[in-house]
């Protein structure tokens, strides 16, 4: 998947390349499976994007096992510490 729509930086895609994977990906005449595969990578887009707007990789790897929820809890508390800090 990276070695073919990750054209930008080799281990991370960005959202038109996310969008371009899904196009590539979808089976004719099938609408529900075309809105559902958007919707779930746009949602894991949202959640584990970097602050440069790409999808890395690990983050992937860390939604199919099961670790991406720790992964973003802690991420949005550096967040918010940061913003409690300069805010």
């Amino acid at each position: 998947m990276f070695s073919k729509y990750a054209r930008t930086v080799p281990d991370r895609l960005s959202i038109g390349e996310l969008w371009d994977m899904t196009e590539g990906n979808r089976d004719a005449f099938d609408f529900f499976g075309w809105l559902a595969s958007k919707v779930e990578w746009g949602v894991l887009y949202a959640l584990a994007s970097d602050k440069e707007g790409f999808l890395s990789k690990e983050a992937v790897r860390r939604c199919f096992d099961g670790s991406l929820f720790y992964y973003c809890v802690r991420n949005y508390t550096e967040m918010s510490e940061y913003r409690s800090y300069y805010y």
